[in-house]
């Protein structure tokens, strides 16, 4: 049997061995430095180091160890041990990397807490009410741009009516600026709850006089007077409501059996009543007959008709919108057409003018100061036709406008931009 005796070359079988002793070394050096900083405190170890890395970098840097390091590369590989540079280079890599692992070793990191504070309840300060800021009479006041396109919300010169919850009947005296369906709003009830209550306004809401003095109710509602025959039966099926709310409202006084007499007067809770339709005030004025030859037709998308903040919007009792400013702003035709007729009527619209677009739609420019155009006349859209005033019946300057089509009014509103 033959036994393998191979052995390594006499010049590996040497370097073998050096490098083992290299690494016997390394694992001293390590171990000394180790037992060195562990009786250190961090800032210590830190501290040597940093001046250990200084130290050889200026060792580094003398001429000494240069001559040496030259003299050292010539010599690295002597006779049959063949050293390489770069078993070298690794031994200086790892004393260096024992050096720094063990001084790090010694730093202390300061503890972070990440949990978030604890928070400081508030102190109470009991409760707070924040105060309503009153708003100014009628909602949705706008008000129309520049350009006749837009509008937008505006301040309005009225007295404000405090809201508060209210069971007795009062009266309101009409003041400048004011009409059925602003006076509503203010009292926040339905504008048929203003006029069902005041029989001289229910066949002419549009109609209402500074220092008027109103009836306004509590509640939504008909402010009924008792006729001979009534009963409490007989007045909720005419009203279209149920004999509970009127006898279980306080004011009225009811008790059983509830007896009516002749002349009393009664709160109608949610009573109704039908809207009466308002004459069309076509009264004879300067007007044409037949359309002139040749007359322009509108296009049926209308423009607003002058500028300022919307006082009053189309209802059953007014067919038509309010837009009030001051005396004198421009009114300008809504479309294309022909002025149907021009001047001052009798009933309470005062100055103003009626234009036929061609097409089936009138439109109307009621309470003017002046009238610029005359029956008969061409128009075209956005030609100023007058000048916005109070004539006739009205409380403060401001545009009546309707827009009606074959001969029925419209809310204008449906018809601008």
């Amino acid at each position: 049997m033959i036994e393998s005796q191979t052995e390594l070359p006499a010049g590996e079988y040497e370097s073998a061995t050096s490098w083992a002793r290299s690494r016997h070394f390394m694992a001293s050096v390590a171990g000394q430095v180790r037992s060195m900083t562990r009786t250190l405190s961090g800032t210590r170890a830190a501290y040597l180091l940093r001046e250990f890395t200084v130290l050889v970098r200026a060792l580094v840097q003398s001429s000494q160890i240069h001559a040496n390091w030259e003299f050292f590369l010539r010599r690295v590989v002597v006779g049959k041990e063949k050293i390489a540079l770069n078993r070298f280079a690794l031994h200086l890599v790892v004393v260096l990397l024992a050096v720094g692992v063990v001084a790090i070793s010694q730093l202390g990191l300061p503890q972070v807490d990440f949990l978030p504070p604890t928070p400081t309840p508030a102190p109470d300060l009991g409760e707070h009410t924040v105060p309503r800021t009153p708003t100014n009479r009628g909602v949705n006041r706008l008000v129309v741009h520049s350009n006749q396109t837009l509008l937008f919300q505006a301040p309005v010169p009225h007295t404000i009516i405090a809201e508060r919850d209210r069971m007795e009947i009062i009266t309101y005296t009409v003041q400048p600026n004011d009409n059925v369906w602003a006076i509503a709003q203010a009292f926040g009830l339905k504008v048929e709850t203003v006029v069902w209550a005041n029989p001289e306004v229910e066949n002419a809401p549009d109609l209402l006089s500074v220092g008027q003095v109103l009836v306004i109710l509590p509640v939504d509602g008909v402010y009924y007077t008792v006729q001979t025959g009534d009963t409490v039966e007989k007045i909720a099926k005419k009203f279209k409501t149920t004999p509970e709310k009127i006898v279980s409202f306080k004011l009225n006084g009811l008790q059983e059996p509830y007896t009516l007499t002749p002349g009393q007067k009664l709160v109608v809770p949610d009573g109704q009543k039908p809207a009466p339709r308002p004459a069309m005030n076509l009264y004879p004025m300067t007007r044409v007959g037949a359309p002139p030859k040749g007359a322009p037709k509108g296009s049926g998308r209308f423009a607003w008709p002058t500028q300022g903040y919307l006082s009053q919007q189309f209802w059953s009792g007014h067919l038509g919108i309010d837009i009030a400013n001051r005396t004198g702003v421009p009114v300008y035709a809504a479309d294309d057409g022909y002025v149907l007729m021009a001047g001052r009527d009798t009933w309470g619209y005062g100055n103003q003018v009626v234009i036929d677009h061609g097409n089936g739609y009138m439109t109307r420019y009621a309470h003017l100061q002046t009238i610029l155009v005359k029956a008969g006349q061409f128009v075209k859209k956005n030609q100023k036709i007058g000048t916005m005033g109070c004539t006739g019946r009205c409380t403060g300057p401001h545009l009546h406008f309707e827009v009606i089509q074959n001969g029925g009014p419209r809310n204008p509103l449906g018809f601008l931009p």
